[in-house]
């Protein structure tokens, strides 16, 4: 028997329906928020990624070189791809609002909510700097999560790198860089191992420890200066300060609930420049549910030109385990499907007849082909999730009236042709 490869899925209807579902919900609320969809290759030049990450990115790729001896890669994430394709168009009227979900590949050690393959809801907005814009795609990745019964079960960590960076400069940081790779690790590696990495970077044991404690805070936006206060007088940072919980702000009086500064979100990625945001369940359970940030210096590497860009992607293995946690990964097609039987070889010719005029009216409909026996096919028609059943046999095809059975309800009634056509 042939096995399914380490790190890959498979899924089946029972969980593709779902699925699906949930990424109607994330293309639709795109939409209203003004993004437009696109989509590109799932095959790029390595050298893509090598501009934007550094060679370190080969050990996390599917890469390969092609016939023509040109070094390929599966896409392991969508920003490159994307940048890649605002760069060649100098036509597009600013800002740009583009959404798309693809799959994304990276050879990692699977873990749970983390796999080889998985599917991300990915949203960009370009040429716009504000912070209204800022708000806009954290608002649209609150947004989804309510829309799938999440509201109150997660909050947004928020943090300003900038700021980051003057608070370890000011804590004696010689590496910089360095400290933002061991402060996104927070939460994944012991205290002492932290500190000791922080001293060494010129800090000092005495600042490593007060670092250390502010980062496993977390305040309410209108608070922020509760924290910061403790490294450096508010007048030398308040325009940072004054970012940060303008978009918090912007996000609390529209009904957005749980928006924190976060001092120990700062996203690893090198490339971010100013805010950055990760969602996280409330009880701390998975990985983050969603995150990104400002990248306004990404695209000079792919055309010359500084774009302000915002940006956040959502995958689909942390969310499809946190909905399961709370019972909410079901979901029900509440248009009717009707099973059709048709009893002997008339009513089944007749089955066969009415099922194409319905999906003709766009009524969802299969006939059943499994023989003669009616308590079989309910029986299928129930495993099958249908929610009618059509019986039709010689009795039915004279009085012209078709008998429908509720499934649910186990009702049965007798139901005119053009009355089924309306359902």
């Amino acid at each position: 028997m042939i096995e399914r490869l380490k790190g890959f899925r498979d899924f089946y209807p029972e969980d593709m329906e779902v699925r699906e579902h949930i990424f109607s919900i994330m293309r639709e609320n795109a939409k209203i928020f003004g993004f437009r969809p696109i989509d590109y290759p799932s095959l790029e030049l390595l050298e893509m990624f090598r501009i934007k990450s550094g060679e370190e990115i080969l050990s996390q790729t599917y890469n390969f070189k092609d016939r023509g001896e040109r070094e390929i890669t599966l896409i392991p994430e969508a920003t490159p791809s994307t940048v890649r394709m605002l760069a060649s168009r100098k036509d597009l009227p600013k800002p740009v609002r583009w959404y798309n979900i693809p799959k994304l590949w990276r050879y990692e050690e699977p873990q749970s909510g983390r796999t080889r393959e998985h599917v991300q809801m990915n949203a960009d907005i370009f040429g716009d700097g504000s912070a209204v814009a800022d708000a806009d795609i954290i608002g649209l990745a609150c947004t989804i999560l309510d829309s799938l019964g999440l509201k109150g079960h997660y909050e947004v960590r928020i943090n300003e790198r900038k700021l980051m960076e003057k608070i370890l400069t000011i804590s004696g940081s010689r590496n910089i860089i360095s400290d933002m790779g061991i402060i996104d690790r927070f939460h994944k590696v012991d205290k002492d191992e932290i500190l000791l990495k922080l001293a060494s970077n010129g800090m000092g044991h005495e600042n490593a420890e007060h670092i250390y404690s502010f980062l496993g805070k977390k305040y309410k936006i209108g608070n922020i200066e509760e924290g910061v206060g403790e490294f450096f007088n508010l007048s030398e940072m308040d325009q940072l300060v004054h970012r940060i919980k303008e978009t918090g702000d912007i996000l609390t009086e529209n009904g957005f609930q749980n928006i924190l500064f976060n001092p120990s979100t700062v996203r690893g990625l090198a490339y971010y420049t100013g805010i950055v945001f990760e969602g996280f369940d409330i009880k701390g359970k998975f990985r983050s549910i969603f995150g990104g940030g400002r990248y306004d210096n990404l695209s000079t590497l792919f055309s010359g030109t500084e774009i302000p860009a915002v940006g956040f992607g959502m995958g689909d293995a942390v969310l499809e385990n946190l909905m399961k946690d709370l019972g909410l990964w079901n979901w029900e097609d509440n248009h009717r499907r009707y099973y059709i039987i048709g009893m002997g070889e008339e009513g089944y010719n007749e089955a066969i007849k009415l099922s194409f005029n319905m999906r003709k009216n766009g009524v969802k409909c299969i006939i059943h082909n499994g023989g003669k026996n009616l308590s079989n096919a309910m029986k299928t028609a129930s495993s099958l999730q249908f929610s009618h059943v059509i019986i039709i046999g010689k009795k039915e095809i004279e009085d012209k009236i078709y008998t429908v059975r509720d499934l649910k309800t186990g009702e049965q009634t007798g139901v005119r042709y053009e009355d089924i056509m309306k359902t």
